[in-house]
């Protein structure tokens, strides 16, 4: 499976600069970055909640963890959860499971961005597949997606090997 049609035509009629990166099958949001040679802190993973407005896709550094109790805050519901893929994979239609580009306003779903991610100059995130990533400006990410940037990692944690 390739970048979903409906991304490359939006990012070609953009005129915006990307690139797709092939790569060893991978799962994780560690492991894909590893298989793309893109260091954790520029690999964006895609998390998705669901609360009383639908979902909400959350876009953080690759090794940070999403603090759910903030995206409740941010979203003004308490009822806000992670949602498992199976009950979104509908939405991103042409996606594999898992693989969601980072692009939620194609598919109707409002994206919040870590600000630490933002701080890289490019960012690399699934490109709708488990074998290519899409690597963008940073710059041209938030300015195609509208999304909200905000503080939504966990605070750093200890490393555990």
């Amino acid at each position: 499976m390739t970048v979903p049609a409906r991304v490359r035509e939006w990012l070609d009629q953009q005129k915006v600069q990307y690139e797709v990166i092939p790569h060893r099958e991978a799962y994780t949001a560690q492991e894909v970055a590893g298989a793309a040679h893109v260091p954790g802190r520029a690999f964006a993973k895609v998390v998705i909640l669901k609360g009383q407005q639908g979902l909400t896709m959350a876009v953080l550094p690759a090794k940070c963890r999403l603090d759910v109790t903030r995206m409740r805050q941010l979203l003004n519901d308490n009822t806000a959860t992670l949602d498992p893929e199976a009950d979104f994979a509908k939405t991103f239609t042409g996606c594999e499971p898992g693989a969601m580009p980072a692009f939620g306003n194609l598919y109707g779903v409002p994206v919040y961005c870590d600000q630490h991610l933002v701080k890289e100059t490019v960012i690399t995130f699934p490109a709708g597949s488990h074998h290519e990533v899409i690597r963008i400006a940073s710059s041209d990410f938030l300015r195609l997606t509208g999304a909200q940037v905000q503080d939504i990692c966990e605070s750093p944690r200890e490393e555990v090997a």
